[in-house]
């Protein structure tokens, strides 16, 4: 195909759509995407597409439907079906509704790509098996691929100049040679069976591939797809085909792995996105309550108590499962973030002697950082736990001692650059490298770091979320992560981060803890989880205020109307049915205009947001906490201005 080839891909996955479209665009496809069925069947109005991949399931109607469509109004428009949730009766179904594949996801990209190049090549040819003489010879006198005749017994009969000097023989010489003299042994085989399987059954074959013997013995990958030539009485009388040479792409392996990788790593984030996202409010809320009574019980409990280390044990496992789970939403990149213009030096300067403790005595720490500010927005607890995590492998990676280096610097991205690395966006970034002398790693291990779970430490020395979690951060701060390294050669890993375009932050102001966590005043507690109503109702009251307590949004409306005294806090969780925490602060707000809110929610960062939670002048406790921090927030919010 030498035309320019238009995909549209129909998906529901932003993510996904992006992947597939970089992929395209690297393999000469001229990609375009669609969110929604209808987007998808505005788009087929406006151009001709010679390949549709279309998902299953869609927001607004499914893919079996837009196929419908498709096949109604462009009957020569080639559909792809990509799905995860797929049946052998819904495959069953698009094959008769006129698919052309049925894929899964997620995707051999290998395999998507070849059945892409196939479902084009029977857009374009379609309607060509039995052209005209004058066709035929238009075709032969105009093709830039090669192009060769044969009859029967496989001896060359007729080809254009492509063809000849894509071999390096000449005219007189390809009249002597059989198509067989052409083909290395290993591939004859494979030859006659397209011929007796395909070719003579259907009149043509599939697109496949194989490999020519040029006449100085070097070997040539090619693509090609052969048709049947048959007498006025239909009997066969020769083959033809047209020949690509695929070299380059094969030279190109290395890059098509790459982006391969992306996409299935991509894939991997999604599908541990959601997991982590699913389970964080229910599993938090769980957390909160063992945490939360275990604190309680603790508080009660003489140390010498019998029970007493048992308990701080089930509560040091507690406060183990709420890091895990911290870790996951990192990864995913769903995590709560406290974004200011910081410089990244003084963030490196500021870790130095944590890290140096970290390190030990026998690993030397060298910080190389120039002296004008590096700004960048982000979040500096997260940096941190970046660094942190570099350092302990670092540190890992060279037991007998070594060098551990940190460089800051700016750098300009430009396109190039950006086309060697997928998700890369052309720019100016702050670069952060950071590299040891250590014992280094193999090119599959390396390939695997940044995967969650993945470790090549002992079974009790760690999770595998240090890195993976390290790549979620840096990810949520649009910036990228990059690893290199050798065995024996130690390894860097290269963090590039957006260069802020605004200010310094000053930083915010200290506010002293306070010193008496007690309280006299009323508080709406509005929680519709009843182990959590039960467990914050009770820290509360040990705190001494008095607590007006209901199950969703409509309980806490009408308590409010039969509750005549002065309410001076509502403590209500985000997420809740009927009556999200947000609407039921705003129409409290309006009924008492002076009353505090502290928002509690154990749903991930994207779910607040989308409730409008998060923000500036917004109180917020994150699920899970301990019952003094939620006294010490209470208390805070009671006090003071909203922070």
């Amino acid at each position: 195909m030498n035309e320019l080839v238009w995909v549209l891909i129909v998906d529901d996955e932003p993510m996904l759509r992006q992947t597939l479209e970089d992929i395209l665009k690297k393999r000469g496809f001229a990609p375009v995407s669609a969110g929604t069925g209808r987007q998808a069947l505005e788009e087929l109005v406006r151009r001709e597409f010679s390949v549709v991949l279309l998902d299953l399931r869609l927001d607004d109607m499914s893919g079996m439907a837009v196929l419908s469509r498709i096949r109604e109004r462009w009957p020569d428009t080639q559909c792809i079906l990509l799905t995860g949730h797929a049946s052998q009766d819904s495959a069953i179904e698009a094959v008769n509704l006129g698919a052309y594949s049925y894929v899964m996801k997620p995707c051999d990209m290998e395999q998507l790509l070849l059945t892409i190049r196939r479902a084009a090549e029977k857009w374009q040819m379609a309607g060509s098996l039995r052209r005209s003489e004058a066709s035929y010879r238009r075709l032969h006198d105009s093709m830039t691929d090669a192009f060769v005749v044969v009859d029967m017994e496989g001896r060359l009969l007729e080809w254009n100049k492509v063809f000849s000097s894509m071999l390096g023989y000449m005219d007189e010489e390809l009249r002597q040679l059989s198509y067989m003299d052409l083909t290395p042994v290993e591939w004859r085989d494979m030859e006659k069976r397209m011929v007796e399987e395909q070719i003579i059954p259907h009149g043509y074959s599939e697109v496949y591939e194989k490999q020519y013997r040029r006449k100085d013995g070097s070997i040539l990958p090619v693509e090609l797809r052969t048709y049947l030539l048959r007498e006025s009485n239909g009997q066969p009388s020769g083959m033809w085909a047209i020949v690509r040479d695929i070299s380059q792409r094969k030279k190109d392996e290395g890059e098509k792995s790459r982006l391969e990788e992306q996409l299935i790593q991509a894939q991997k984030l999604e599908s541990i996105g959601r997991l982590a996202g699913g389970v964080a409010h229910d599993f938090n809320n769980l957390l909160t309550v063992i945490l939360g009574y275990g604190e309680l019980v603790m508080q009660d409990m003489h140390k010498e108590h019998p029970s007493y280390e048992s308990l701080r044990l089930i509560c040091q496992a507690g406060l183990r499962a709420r890091d895990l789970t911290r870790q996951l939403l990192a990864f995913s990149r769903k995590q709560l973030l406290e974004m200011q213009v910081v410089d990244i030096n003084m963030v490196v300067k500021g870790f130095e002697k944590l890290i140096c403790r970290v390190i030990g005595e026998d690993i030397d720490l060298q910080l190389v950082l120039p002296a004008q500010p590096l700004p960048v927005k982000a979040d500096t607890s997260q940096l941190e736990q970046v660094l942190m995590n570099l350092a302990v492998n670092a540190r890992d990676a060279m037991p007998e001692g070594g060098t551990l280096t940190i460089e800051t610097s700016l750098v300009d991205l430009d396109e190039q650059y950006a086309a060697q690395k997928p998700g890369v966006i052309p720019g100016r970034y702050i670069q952060i490298a950071v590299s040891d002398t250590g014992c280094g790693m193999d090119h599959e291990t390396a390939g695997l770091i940044f995967e969650p779970f993945f470790t090549t430490k002992a079974k009790d020395k760690g999770t595998g979320l240090g890195l993976a979690t390290s790549y979620g951060i840096i990810k949520q701060h649009n910036g990228n992560i990059w690893a290199y390294s050798e065995p024996g050669r130690g390894t860097i890993f290269k963090i590039h981060l957006p260069l802020a375009r605004e200010s310094l932050s000053k930083g915010k102001s200290v506010t002293a803890e306070p010193t008496d966590l007690h309280g006299n005043e009323t508080i709406l507690l509005v929680e519709d989880d009843l182990q959590m109503r039960k467990l914050t109702q009770i820290i509360l009251k040990r705190q001494g205020y008095t607590v007006l307590v209901a199950e969703n949004g409509q309980d806490a409306l009408t308590l409010l109307d039969n509750f005549k005294g002065p309410v001076h806090l509502v403590l209500t969780d985000v997420v809740m049915p009927g009556m999200s925490g947000k609407e039921l602060s705003d129409r409290i707000c309006e009924r008492i205009p002076d009353v505090k809110v502290l928002f509690m929610s154990g749903y991930s960062g994207n779910v607040i947001a989308h409730r409008g939670v998060i923000g500036d002048g917004v109180n917020f406790i994150p699920k899970p906490f301990p019952a003094q921090a939620l006294a010490i927030k209470v208390r805070k919010v009671l006090e003071e201005d909203a922070l």
